[in-house]
């Protein structure tokens, strides 16, 4: 059950659509929001001020750390405010709070006490990354041990589930949370099983662990390339979620996120929650 959301936000365009959706999200599930704003303590270090100082021809330290630390500290509040406002208007029971720190380090801290994270589909560097997945969010989705949620849009779809299965440990996770929602939220869930590798002994558990629950997924067998199938499919049946586990069979799961994982990400028509 998703009862407490975290809800990182720098105050950013593409953070303020994670916070619409997180906020439309816990209506539908009855969950807390817990809105959070990290100041980068890397914008604190003694290179940054010295290059700052230096652009601006000016001598290093005087009073730069200070200044900077309380224009950080103020943005934040301002991110935190906007974030406090949707949630009122919108009814949804919030609380916020402001961290200083290594940010990804901070979100994953604070998820700890979280059942879901929601994550905007980029940040105020966003329109530099040319499709890559940011750094942070790369990170939260690495190190978390909850699921993540990230979006590129704030409506809420109606209630067409989909999970992508390859046979790992991470899709059994996948697919164990695909079950739970369709099951709580009423959702028809399509089942996507990508890959040439999945064992039939998987896929026949996979079948009746959902069987167990009650839920009546609609099964798709696609062998190509799981990155293209799974956006392709994710358009042709109009899912308004995709679920699938953080990592594949990859050996290098704990060191790099998969590259499948980022271009879903990127090119799904539609959120995407990933779990470990």
């Amino acid at each position: 059950m998703i009862k407490r959301i975290l809800v990182p936000t720098d105050g950013s365009d593409a953070a303020m659509v994670g916070v619409r959706y997180a906020v439309a999200l816990a209506r539908r599930c009855g969950a807390t929001l817990c809105g959070l704003h990290v100041v980068d303590v890397k914008l604190l270090e003694g290179p940054f001020l010295r290059d700052l100082s230096a652009s601006l021809g000016t001598a290093p330290y005087v009073n730069y750390q200070g200044n900077i630390t309380l224009l950080l500290e103020e943005r934040g509040r301002a991110a935190l405010s906007a974030f406090q406002s949707v949630c009122e208007e919108a009814g949804a029971p919030c609380e916020t709070a402001q961290a200083t720190g290594i940010v990804a380090r901070e979100i994953v801290e604070h998820s700890s006490l979280a059942d879901l994270v929601v994550m905007g589909r980029g940040g105020e560097h966003s329109a530099w990354l040319e499709g890559m997945l940011g750094s942070t969010t790369r990170s939260v989705i690495r190190r978390s041990s909850r699921p993540v949620l990230v979006t590129g849009v704030d409506q809420l779809g109606d209630q067409r589930l989909l999970a992508a299965y390859d046979g790992s440990a991470y899709a059994d996770r996948a697919l164990q949370v695909a079950a739970e929602l369709a099951t709580n939220w009423g959702a028809a869930l399509h089942v996507l099983v990508v890959g040439e590798e999945v064992q039939e002994d998987a896929l026949a558990g996979a079948r009746q662990y959902l069987q167990a629950h009650g839920v009546a997924g609609q099964w798709e067998l696609r062998p190509g390339d799981p990155r293209e199938e799974i956006v392709a499919y994710a358009g042709a049946c109009g899912a308004d979620l995709l679920i699938m586990g953080a990592y594949g069979h990859s050996k290098m799961h704990e060191l790099v996120l998969g590259s499948t994982t980022n271009y879903v990400i990127h090119h799904a028509p539609c959120p995407a929650l990933l779990t470990r």
